[in-house]
C-alpha cells in the first residue's frame, strides 16, 4: 500500500515527546510546503483556530479527527461497473500490485524517525532523511560500502559485494525436489541482551532482523516480496554486465565491482523511472493532468519542483504531498489477497507477516510467495484489483496490533494517524490551495465544478457528512467546520470519489502528485532527457564501459514487463510456487 508507515513508534505517547511550543511550518529539515509556505490566514484550521498557533487546542483537534475517521468507517455506495468481473468496490483499471509500488515509492521519497501524528507536532524526529528523490535509496541504502549488511559476496573467489542479499523461502510442508530458491528478503536471528527470545524452542529460531536498507520494506509480506522482486532484477542485471565486461585482474577487481554495481543501479533506476512515468502515473492521474506533465519538459507551477530548482542534496518534499495527497494509496488496499495458486490471505494476516511481528515464522513460506500475475496484468491474467479511491479504508488498516492507539482518543488504525498528522503540519487549507493553483493555472481549476465553485464544494461535503452522520457522532458544528475547511488527505479521497468514481485521482490530487513525482523525475538528468529506455541505458553503460553492456535489455515501460524480464534473467520460469 502506499502506506508510509515508519518504524513502530507506538511506545511513545504524545505527552512524553518534546513538543514545547509550535515549530515554524517551514523549519523541518527535508520538508517544505507546496507552492511556498502558506500565510497564517491560508493554513488549515479547526473550528476557526490554527493548530500550529494554539497547541492547547490540540485536544479538540484530536477529537474532531477521531470523529471524522469514524465517519469514514462507513462503506461507500459506489456506482456499478461496466466490467462484470470486478466487485463494485474494486478498481479494474489499477491492479493491486500498483498499491504496493506506490508504497515503495513513498519509502523512496520520505523517511522520518517518528510519524508526525505520534510526535504530536513538528520538530525532533519528524525530519525527512531523503535528499535524493526516486534514486532507489530505499533499496540500495548507502551502497556496498555504507550498507554492507544488505549486500552479498559475489562469488567464493571474490570478496566484492555488488549483489543485493536475498534469503531462502521456507517450506511449510515438505520441500519439493526442485529445491528452495532465494525468493524472500534476507533475514537473520539476533542476540537479545534483555534475554527475550521469540523462537519456537526446538522447532524454529526467530529471524528478528530483516537485512534490508529500509526496515519499512518489511512492513508486511507483499512489501517484502516486492523488495525481493527489485533485488532479483538488480542481481540479474549484475550478471548481464559481468558477462559482457571482460576479465579484470586481481588489482582491477575493486574497480570492476564498483563500476558493475553503479551500472546495474543506474540501469534499474532508469527502468524504475520509465515505469513510474509511463505506467503508474498514467493509471492514477487524471488524463488531462497526466498529459500536461508526462512529457520531457513539463511546465511546473511549483518552482521548487522544476529542474531549475534546488540542487540534489537540497531537495525537500512538500507536506501537502507526503501528509496530504499521497496518502490516497491507503484507500486502495484490499481486504484480502490471492497471493498465489496455493493461498488466499486476509489483510490482517498479510500485515502481520514481518520479522518484527512474526519472527518465529520467518522466512516466508510457500503460501506467501507472490505469484506476480496475481498482482499485475501479465499475459491476460486477471489480478487482484485495488480498491476504488475514496474516503474509506479496509478494516485491516484498523489493526490494533499494527496501528495501536497512541493518545487519549484511544483511536486505533492508520486512518486517524493520517488525518491527525496532516492537521499538525501547518498545511495549506483546501480553499487557499485551490485559489493559489487557480492564480497560476486557472484552466486546471475551471475544469472542475468541485474546485471552481466553493459554495457547491461546501454543499457536497456537507451532504456527504450528513448522509451517515451517526457513524462518527458528528455534531452540527463538526459538519460545518469540516465542510468549510476539510483536512487535505480526506478531501483528496472525497474528490476522487466525487469526480472520478474512485477510478483515479481528481484534479487537485492529480496536480499535487504530478508536480512532486514528475518534479523528482525532472531532477534526474538522465530521466529529464526523455527518449527511449534503450537510449537511457546506453548513456548509463557508457559512463562506465566503452561498449553498451546493457544493449540486450528490452524496452520496459510497465510492471508486467519488469516481472517478465526478472523471471527470465533470474531463471524463475519453472519456479515452485509459480513466480509468474
Amino acid at each position: 500500500m502506499a502506506v508510509q508507515k515508519v518504524a513502530d513508534a507506538s511506545s511513545f505517547r504524545t505527552s512524553e515527546l518534546n513538543t514545547r511550543g509550535p515549530v515554524p511550518p517551514a523549519a523541518v529539515p527535508g520538508f517544505r510546503h507546496f507552492l511556498g509556505t502558506p500565510a497564517p490566514s491560508q493554513r488549515f484550521r479547526v473550528f476557526g483556530i490554527d493548530p500550529l498557533e494554539v497547541p492547547s487546542h490540540h485536544a479538540k483537534l484530536r477529537g474532531l479527527m477521531h470523529r471524522l475517521s469514524r465517519r469514514m468507517d462507513a462503506a461507500i455506495k459506489w456506482p456499478p461497473h461496466q466490467t462484470r468481473s470486478a466487485e463494485y468496490w474494486e478498481n479494474p483499471f489499477i491492479p493491486s500490485g500498483y498499491t504496493y509500488l506506490l508504497q515503495f515509492i513513498a519509502h523512496d521519497l520520505v523517511h522520518s524517525a517518528i510519524p508526525l501524528s505520534v510526535a504530536g507536532g513538528l520538530g525532533r524526529g519528524t525530519t525527512n532523511a531523503r535528499r535524493t528523490p526516486l534514486r532507489l535509496e530505499t533499496l540500495y541504502g548507502s551502497g556496498p560500502v555504507g550498507s554492507p549488511h544488505i549486500y552479498a559476496l559475489d562469488a567464493p573467489s571474490d570478496d566484492r559485494r555488488t549483489k543485493l542479499r536475498l534469503g531462502r523461502m521456507r517450506w511449510k510442508e515438505n520441500e519439493p525436489a526442485t529445491g528452495c530458491p532465494f525468493r524472500d528478503i534476507a533475514r537473520t536471528p539476533a542476540e537479545n541482551v534483555t534475554g527475550i527470545d521469540r523462537s519456537i524452542k526446538g522447532v524454529r529460531v526467530a529471524l528478528t532482523e530483516a537485512l534490508v536498507a529500509d526496515p519499512r520494506n518489511d512492513d508486511h509480506a507483499v512489501m517484502s516480496q516486492l523488495t525481493a522482486l527489485f533485488a532479483l532484477l538488480h542481481n540479474g542485471l549484475v550478471d548481464i554486465i559481468r558477462r559482457r565486461e571482460g576479465n579484470a585482474g586481481p588489482n582491477g577487481q575493486f574497480g570492476a565491482a564498483y563500476k558493475r554495481f553503479l551500472c546495474a543501479r543506474g540501469a534499474l533506476t532508469a527502468i524504475y523511472h520509465n515505469i513510474i512515468r509511463n505506467d503508474l502515473m498514467r493509471r492514477v492521474i487524471h488524463p488531462t493532468i497526466y498529459a500536461s506533465y508526462c512529457g520531457p519538459a513539463p511546465h511546473f507551477i511549483d518552482r521548487l519542483a522544476s529542474a531549475d530548482g534546488p540542487a540534489i542534496g537540497d531537495w525537500e518534499i512538500p507536506f501537502e504531498f507526503s501528509h496530504g495527497a499521497f496518502r490516497f494509496g491507503h484507500a486502495m488496499v484490499r481486504p484480502e489477497y490471492q497471493i498465489n495458486d496455493l493461498s488466499l490471505h486476509d489483510l490482517n494476516n498479510t500485515l502481520e507477516k514481518s520479522s518484527v511481528n512474526d519472527p518465529a515464522n520467518m522466512p516466508l513460506d510457500e503460501t506467501w510467495m507472490v505469484q506476480w500475475s496475481r498482482f499485475f496484468e501479465i499475459n491476460g491474467s486477471t489480478p487482484n484489483f485495488s480498491r476504488r479511491i475514496g474516503p474509506h479504508l479496509s478494516d485491516g488498516l484498523g489493526n490494533d496490533q499494527i496501528f495501536p492507539a497512541f493518545d487519549e482518543t484511544e483511536r486505533v488504525g492508520l486512518l486517524y494517524r493520517d488525518l491527525l498528522g496532516a492537521s499538525l503540519a501547518g498545511m495549506w487549507s483546501v480553499d487557499a490551495l485551490i485559489a493559489e493553483i487557480g492564480s497560476r493555472r486557472p484552466h486546471f481549476i475551471a475544469m472542475s465544478r468541485l474546485l471552481a465553485d466553493r459554495a457547491y464544494r461546501v454543499d457536497q461535503l456537507r451532504e456527504w457528512f450528513v448522509s451517515a452522520q451517526a457513524y462518527g457522532s458528528l455534531t452540527d458544528e463538526d459538519i460545518e467546520t469540516l465542510s468549510n475547511d476539510p483536512p487535505l488527505p480526506f478531501f483528496i479521497l472525497f474528490e476522487a470519489m466525487q469526480q472520478a468514481d474512485g477510478l483515479q485521482l481528481g484534479l487537485l490530487g492529480s496536480i499535487i502528485v504530478s508536480e512532486v513525482i514528475f518534479g523528482a523525475l525532472a531532477s534526474d538528468p538522465r530521466s529529464a532527457l526523455g527518449g527511449s529506455l534503450a537510449d537511457q541505458l546506453d548513456l548509463v553503460s557508457r559512463e562506465f564501459y566503452l561498449t553498451n553492456v546493457l544493449q540486450d535489455i528490452p524496452e520496459i515501460s510497465n510492471m508486467a514487463q519488469l516481472v517478465e524480464l526478472t523471471t527470465e534473467i533470474a531463471e524463475l520460469q519453472q519456479a515452485v510456487p509459480a513466480f509468474l
